[in-house]
C-alpha cells in the first residue's frame, strides 16, 4: 500500500520553514527501509495549501494510506485537511500521529484513572470521528500497525509496555530520517551565518515543569538516549550529504544525558577529521549546567545554548515546580558567559499565582542579565500538561489548577478551529490574539496586554526587534503537472 505522510502547515509561526520535522521523517525513513513506497506533502508555510491538498489527492487514482502529524496548534489546519482528503476520496485510510494526539491520549487516560471522563475523553472522541486510526506516541513501529486493514483505532504506544515503545537501543537502530523527501534548500534558518538543520540526539525530559507538555506521557518523560556513536555517524551524514555543519540539537535537554561531556568531545573529534567548524546549537538545563559541560560544548561547535528559565519571580519558579531557582538561572548565565556561549532565554508569563508584581521580577532579571536573545511566550494550557490534566472543572466552561494556594483558570479550548497563538505578537497582527487562560489577580486580557507591553518593553531596551514575518509560499498547479518539488518528495519503493 503506498504511504503519503503529511506536514501541516503552522500558521501560527512567522517563519515556518525554519526546522525540519524530525519525527514525522524518520517514520518515512522505516517505511522506505521495509520496501514500502512513501512521499512526504510538505506544506510548511503554503498559504492556500487546501489547494495543494486537493491537487495531491486528485493526482491519487487508487485508494492508499495517509498519515498526518500534527502538533495542538497545528489542529486548525489538520482538521480542514482531513475533511478536504475525506471529501476527495473516502476510502484512504486516514491516521492521525504527532505530538496532539499523543497528549489528549495521555490526559485520558488520567480521567480514567481518576474515573472522571472529561474534556480530554470528548477531544479525543472527536478526533476518533474525524480518524480513522489514532497514533499515540512513537510512530516508528506503530505505522506499521496502522496499516494493517484491521489493525486498532487507537494505537497506544505511549505505554512504556508496549512493544510499540522504543528502548534507548531501538532509537539508535533506527535509520536516519529521510530527509531527501523534503526540500531541504527551501529551509532557511541559519546559526552564525552557516545554514543549518535540526537533529535529535535523544528523547524525553525527566522533569515536573507544570506548564510542559507531556509530563504524562512515557514518550515525552522518559529520557531515551542514542549513543555517542551513532550521533557522531548522523552529523557525518548531515555534512556529507547536504553540506550542513550547521546544526540545531532538538532534544529537550542536553545534559541530562551523563554521556554529555564525552559527546561534546566526539563531536569535536568529528570536525577535526572533516576540516570543518560546527556551527551548533542546543537546549540546557539551568541547574544541571558547569563549566566543564559548557566548555565541551565551546569545543564541539556550540555557540548558543537555550534555557527555559521561564521566570524572573521565586513565586512563580516554585508554583510551576521548576526544579530551579533565579540564582541558578543566574549562573547559568554566568558559566555560559565564561566560556564564550551566547545565551538564549525563553520566558513565559501567565502561570499560577502570576501578578503584575512577578511579570516585573521576569522584566527586571532579563534586564540584568541582558541575555542575546530571548522570547516571552504565554501560557496556554494544552493537553498533556499538568496544568491541563490536572485541572478540575470550576465555573461554566472554566477549569482550574491549584498549586501552593495559587490558582490557574483555563477555558475550553476548540482545537479543530482556535489557533492557539503563545509567542510574540504576531497574533495581535493576524487576528489571533485569543488567550485562554487567566489567574486570580490577571484576567486573560490583563495577560496578554502585559505580555505585550512587556515584550515590547524589553526588545527596545535590549535591542533585539521583533522578527519580521517572512513571505508565504504560494502553490501554483495547473491540470497535467505534478506538484512542485518543494512540496512533495516521493520515495519509490527500494529494490
Amino acid at each position: 500500500m503506498p504511504v503519503g505522510l503529511i506536514i501541516p502547515p503552522s500558521l501560527i509561526l512567522s517563519d515556518e520553514r525554519f526546522f525540519t520535522h524530525i519525527g514525522v521523517l524518520r517514520v518515512a525513513a522505516v517505511l522506505r527501509e521495509k520496501k514500502i513506497e512513501v512521499d512526504v506533502l510538505d506544506l510548511s508555510g503554503v498559504a492556500n495549501y487546501p489547494e495543494a491538498v486537493c491537487a495531491y489527492i486528485a493526482g491519487k487514482n487508487k485508494p492508499w494510506f495517509i498519515g498526518i502529524t500534527a502538533t495542538s496548534p497545528q489542529m486548525p489546519a489538520t482538521a480542514r485537511i482531513a475533511e478536504i482528503i475525506r471529501n476527495f476520496n473516502p476510502d484512504i485510510k486516514l491516521v492521525l500521529g504527532g505530538p496532539h494526539v499523543t497528549l489528549v491520549n495521555a490526559a485520558r487516560r488520567q480521567e480514567v484513572e481518576r474515573n472522571v471522563l472529561g474534556r480530554a475523553d470528548h477531544d479525543l472522541q472527536r478526533l476518533a470521528q474525524m480518524f480513522d486510526c489514532l497514533v499515540a506516541g512513537d510512530g516508528e513501529k506503530a505505522i506499521f500497525e496502522a496499516l494493517n486493514p484491521n489493525g486498532p483505532q487507537l494505537i497506544d504506544a505511549d505505554d512504556r509496555r508496549s512493544p510499540l515503545f522504543l528502548t534507548s537501543e531501538e532509537l539508535t537502530a533506527l535509520p536516519f530520517p529521510a530527509r531527501d523527501l523534503v526540500a531541504m534548500e527551501s529551509y532557511h534558518y541559519r546559526i552564525n551565518g552557516a545554514p543549518a538543520t535540526s537533529m535529535i540526539a535523544q528523547l524525553g525530559c525527566p522533569f515536573q515543569c507544570g506548564f510542559c507538555g507531556g509530563r504524562e506521557s512515557p514518550f515525552l518523560r522518559k529520557v531515551r538516549v542514542r549513543t555517542t556513536e551513532s550521533v557522531i555517524a548522523e552529523m557525518r551524514h548531515i555534512y556529507q550529504t547536504y553540506g550542513y555543519r550547521g546544526i540545531m540539537f532538538y532534544d529537550d535537554e542536553l545534559n541530562v544525558n551523563p554521556q554529555m561531556v564525552a559527546l561534546m568531545r566526539a563531536i569535536a573529534t568529528l570536525g577535526k577529521e572533516l576540516g570543518i567548524e560546527w556551527a551548533l546549537r542546543g537546549f540546557i538545563k539551568s541547574e544541571l549546567f558547569t563549566d566543564e559541560q559548557a566548555e565541551a560544548m565551546y569545543e564541539a561547535g556550540f555557540r548558543e545554548i537555550l534555557t527555559g528559565f521561564e521566570s524572573g519571580s521565586p513565586r512563580i519558579l516554585r508554583n510551576i515546580k521548576k526544579g530551579a531557582t533565579r540564582e541558578d538561572n543566574t549562573r547559568c548565565v554566568e558559566i555560559a558567559r565564561r566560556h564564550g556561549l551566547r545565551v538564549k532565554a525563553l520566558m513565559s508569563v501567565g502561570h499560577p499565582g502570576e501578578t503584575e508584581e512577578t511579570i516585573l521580577e521576569t522584566k527586571d532579571w532579563i534586564l540584568a542579565m541582558r541575555p542575546e536573545s530571548f522570547d516571552l511566550t504565554r501560557i496556554t494550557v494544552y493537553p498533556g500538561t499538568p496544568y491541563f490534566d490536572h485541572a478540575v472543572p470550576h465555573l461554566d466552561g472554566v477549569w482550574v489548577y491549584t498549586v501552593n494556594g495559587d490558582h490557574l483558570y483555563s477555558r475550553q479550548v476548540d482545537y479543530f478551529k482556535d489557533f492557539i497563538y503563545y509567542k510574540g505578537d504576531r497574533g495581535a497582527r493576524m487576528g489571533l490574539d485569543s488567550f485562554f487562560a487567566f489567574t486570580d489577580e490577571l484576567s486573560a486580557e490583563d495577560l496578554a496586554r502585559l505580555c505585550r507591553e512587556t515584550e515590547r518593553e524589553l526588545r527596545e531596551k535590549l535591542g533585539q526587534p521583533y522578527q519580521t514575518d517572512v513571505p508565504e509560499l504560494q502553490f501554483g498547479h495547473s491540470m497535467g503537472q505534478g506538484l512542485p518539488d518543494f512540496i512533495l518528495r516521493s520515495s519509490t519503493a527500494p529494490t
